[in-house]
């Protein structure tokens, strides 16, 4: 952060507002008719004074940057007596014979010969300059003579849109080159200050170079590229220009300043059109929307903000970085915009056609550099966007997804310009340390094949009917068998069955050797913990050489911290860092372990919840649970295979054996559960220990060693059903997955009696195991007989192994029919709220009114009870919402209906990367019994150019 230093001599309220006619005694100093006030005086009052005495902060009323200020003085009354410098006040404050003493203390203070200056010229009727009157904002400074020419850094680089020109800024100058050989077309010196942004107009005709003086003013320059003439200086922000961009029709320049603001300037005749003010930091760079009306901002202040261009008003103010930010870039179709800073994050949102606030949905959030991030820029062809940072590297990155590219060679010192050539096939880049020069950049063909990440499960195969576990062979370890070379073989499917005892009570080591086919998805699991043995079994996959076999790499994009609280290995809530940017099923790494997203913070002082839906936290790639301490470090990680190119984005790569200590979807305790993917033909070695390295006589254990049968199984929750007379009650529908199978599971039901309804099918997503239906009654139903009750069928059917499996799922054991309930419930649309006929369940079952929202959108509901006697509060809640869509802005209380009232509006919301579907939802008011309304028709539509992965990469 910039520092002045420049210091007042009057404080405030010591000064008057007018010249006093002077007595007649003897001045102290001798009047000197050569002394211009111009010249002489004014930088004196320039470089100690005007910090705090000018027009726009005039302490005490009195301003000194300017000759008629000084002599209307300030509220006190007058600052100098003409041809008396020893009466004039400002004369007595500095050389203390009154208080306050001027300068304030610490502050530095005129020399001797500055004084005398000032003394000699109000001694001689301080008169002014028969001149021009002064520049106030020259900043007067000590000249010091350089022993060699200076080394002049490179603060900018441009390319223009035609690519044959590239502009390069320095302190005090700009060049302009031809890309073709180099050769310079353009010097212009003597610019004030150094020159922070440059940049092209859309046809190369103009080039802009954004400058002034730190804390004096912010100076912009605009040059013929073709004669190098000055077009135009535009003056009016108080504090350096630090980033400019001309506008796509080339009307209008914006120009950003350290002084917090945004110029928009009229390039044709040098007016400026507007301030826009809201940001509390610097604005260290901007961006226009392709279309021109739409202006991005990034600043110190930590945002981006989106501006409208034609009125100046705020849109958006984006908020998720946690540090300043540097650079700005829009993509070329508008659609998304990109902003990275000090906080080592490349963050891209996705910009909606108007950017209203909450349009702009955060899409990516990029660990991308060890350091700091100074400067973006986004390909012509929208393809690639390239990073420079203070570790000295430049990145290149795969626009769409935000996946890297490659990293370029280091460099000899900061990038602080880049430009990507509008070719696509280079960068040019100028440094620090003075030095440009241009890089090829790698095609991005093939980066979809090269970079895809794992799914978390493999495609099951179908290895036909397994013998049941009672059928396998058994193979008891030979000893000893703690060696590659002495590994006990065993067939598969088959059981070992050994013991981790150790001479003398050593610690144990037992390996048995298998046979298995590349691609072949075998399971290992063991039975210890089970059958009561004190054993707390480790089970490992080798090769021969008794190397771990490597299951998959993660690589880390972004990362995090335990807060609040430590976690248990059950647990599944827990306060992460950067929560915010944390995406539904999302990869975190955890000291070894694995976990996933599932419900995202509803707020500073709620936990992120992960896999399953209830019950303890299941680990992901067979990773075993573990405690995590308060302030551990973690990453959010992405899959891929062994062996993936994965180019450094700063952040560690991970890999993941073949190897459990106790299973990760906590089925089997203390016991052991690893899938196997063979990766090439031959041998493998399974080795068993226990994790604690104890042993004794009794820690024995049956090793299963059997091929995947992925399958699934569907119950329903309550099995004896209730539902209230002209009401609703909800079921939960429940899926027990076997062997890692995640596929969705669709449940029909059939058969109902006359008078009760459950609309179906229901689905049970994709690796959940869970979702919701209701079953309705008629006002005027009767209770159901058993031969009407036994006619109930349900049935589940899933997608196995690519073969469609049908099964039977137990009907209810009851179905009772009980009176009214006291609450009606009604889920009903936005529209439909005041509507004068409410479907009821009085005559038939009406169809489902419908509703629709897109990816990354929201959408408002209303809800509303009927009491008929109950006078509490109704809490109440919505059911079976696809994944990734919320009730929005509940609070704390959740959605509430109190006393008195019947109704509320409330919101969905659905994350970007939600896939198109329909799905029935319910809302459920949380009182007698639970009462349920009529379902809805949720259709979430597609919106472009959104994520497709929870992941982010």
């Amino acid at each position: 952060m910039r520092t002045f230093f420049l210091l007042s001599l009057l404080a405030l309220g010591c000064i008057a507002p007018a010249i006093l006619v002077a007595e007649e005694t003897k001045p102290v100093a001798a009047a000197s008719a050569d002394i211009d006030y111009a010249r002489d005086v004014q930088p004196i009052f320039t470089k100690y004074c005007t910090a705090c005495h000018s027009a726009d902060e005039a302490e005490g009323k009195l301003a000194l940057d300017s000759y008629a200020a000084l002599i209307a003085g300030g509220k006190s009354g007058a600052s100098i007596t003409a041809g008396r410098a020893d009466t004039s006040r400002l004369m007595m404050l500095v050389r203390g014979t009154q208080k306050p003493v001027m300068p304030p203390r610490d502050n530095d203070a005129p020399t001797a010969a500055e004084i005398a200056i000032i003394e000699q010229w109000i001694a001689a009727g301080a008169k002014p300059s028969s001149g021009e009157a002064p520049d106030p904002t020259m900043l007067v400074v000590p000249k010091i003579a350089l022993p060699k020419p200076p080394r002049l850094a490179v603060t900018a680089i441009a390319v223009s849109t035609q690519g044959d020109l590239v502009a390069i800024a320095r302190p005090g100058e700009i060049e302009v080159r031809s890309l073709a050989d180099n050769q310079t077309v353009l010097h212009h010196k003597n610019l004030r200050g150094s020159v922070n942004a440059i940049g092209f107009s859309r046809d190369g005709k103009i080039v802009a170079a954004g400058a002034g003086e730190p804390g004096l003013i912010g100076e912009t320059t605009l040059l013929s590229t073709a004669t190098g003439e000055v077009l135009r200086t535009l003056r009016g922000q108080k504090d350096s220009v630090y980033s400019l961009r001309l506008s796509p029709d080339g009307s209008i320049l914006a120009t950003g300043s350290y002084d917090n603001t945004i110029a928009l300037w009229d390039v044709a005749s040098g007016k400026l059109l507007r301030s826009l003010d809201g940001h509390g930091g610097a604005i260290y760079d901007i961006a226009f929307r392709s279309d021109g009306k739409v202006l991005a901002s990034a600043s110190g202040d930590r945002t981006v903000k989106l501006w409208n261009v034609a009125d100046g008003s705020r849109l958006e103010t984006l908020k998720e970085s946690t540090k300043e930010l540097y650079s700005i870039a829009f993509s070329p179709d508008g659609k998304r915009v990109a902003a990275a800073g000090v906080d080592n994050r490349i963050r891209v949102w996705q910009v909606s056609d108007q950017a209203l606030e909450g349009t702009n949905p955060l899409l990516y959030s990029q660990f991308a550099h060890e350091l700091a991030v100074l400067r973006l820029d986004w390909s012509s062809d929208g393809e690639t966007i390239v990073s420079t940072a203070e570790d000295r590297q430049i990145k290149v990155w795969n626009a769409d997804d935000m996946t890297i590219r490659a990293v370029l060679e280091k460099q000899s010192d900061w990038a602080t310009g880049v430009a990507i050539v509008p070719s696509g096939d280079r960068v040019v880049v100028g440094r620090m340390d003075g030095t440009t020069g241009e890089l090829a950049l790698p095609h991005n063909a093939g980066k979809l094949a090269d970079f895809k990440p794992l799914e978390e499960t493999p495609t099951e195969v179908d290895y036909g009917k397994q013998p049941a576990e009672n059928e396998l062979a058994k193979f008891a370890e030979v000893e000893p068998n703690n060696a590659p070379d002495r590994a006990t073989p065993i067939t598969v499917p088959g059981i070992a069955q050994g013991k981790i005892h150790g001479e003398g009570g050593a610690s144990d080591v037992d390996l048995f050797r298998i046979t298995a086919k590349q691609g072949e998805q075998l399971i290992f699991e063991t039975r210890a913990a089970k059958k009561g043995s004190p054993l707390d079994s480790k089970i490992e996959v080798l090769d021969l050489t008794g190397k771990s076999v490597p299951r998959l790499l993660l690589r880390a994009v972004r990362d995090t911290e335990v807060e609040f609280r430590g976690m248990s290995s059950e647990q599944r809530g827990v306060r992460l860092k950067y929560w915010e940017e944390m995406l539904l099923n999302d990869y975190v790494y955890l000291n070894g372990e694995v976990i996933k997203h599932f419900q995202q913070r509803r707020g500073p002082d709620a936990d992120a919840q992960f896999y399953p839906e209830n019950g303890n936290r299941f680990a992901i790639f067979d990773t075993t649970p573990r405690t995590h301490a308060l302030g551990e470090p973690g990453y959010l990680v992405v899959p891929y295979a062994i062996g993936t190119p994965l180019p450094s984005n700063g952040l560690p790569v991970f890999t993941i054996h073949y190897e459990n200590d106790d299973d990760a979807q906590r089925k089997l305790g203390r016991d052991s559960k690893l899938l196997f993917v063979a990766p090439v033909d031959g041998d493998y070695l399974v080795r068993v220990t226990d994790v604690r390295n104890y042993s004794g006589e009794n820690y024995t254990y049956d090793l299963l060693a059997r091929r995947r049968a992925a399958d699934f199984s569907v119950s329903i929750n309550p099995a004896d059903l209730k539902v209230n007379a002209g009401g609703g009650r909800s079921i939960t529908v429940k899926a027990e997955r076997a062997d890692y199978y995640r596929g969705p599971i669709t449940v029909h039901f059939e058969g109902f009696p006359a008078g009760f309804q459950v609309k179906s099918p229901v689905v049970i997503p994709e690796g959940l195991s869970e979702a919701q239906v209701a079953i309705f009654a008629l006002e005027d139903a009767v209770a159901p007989t058993s031969d009407a009750l036994a006619a109930i069928k349900i049935r589940a059917e899933a997608q196995v192994a690519g073969q469609l499996v049908s099964k039977e799922v137990a009907s209810p054991k009851s179905l009772v029919l009980e009176p009214r309930a006291k609450v009606q419930v009604f889920l009903e649309r936005i529209d439909e709220k005041n509507q004068a006929v409410v479907p009821t369940l009085s005559s038939g079952f009406p169809e489902p009114a419908s509703i629709e929202m897109e990816a990354g959108g929201s959408v408002s509901c209303h809800l509303r009870i009927l009491r008929h006697g109950f006078e509490d509060r109704v809490a109440l809640e919505v059911q079976n919402l696809p994944h990734g869509v919320i009730v929005d802005d509940i609070g704390l209380s959740g959605v509430l209906v109190r006393e008195k009232e019947t109704d509320r509006s409330i919101f969905l919301r659905a994350e970007p990367w939600v896939q198109p579907q329909t799905r029935l939802i319910h809302a459920v008011a949380q009182v007698e019994g639970n009462q349920v309304s009529l379902p809805m028709l949720l259709t979430i539509k597609p919106r472009g150019n959104l994520v497709t992965r929870a992941s982010g990469e």
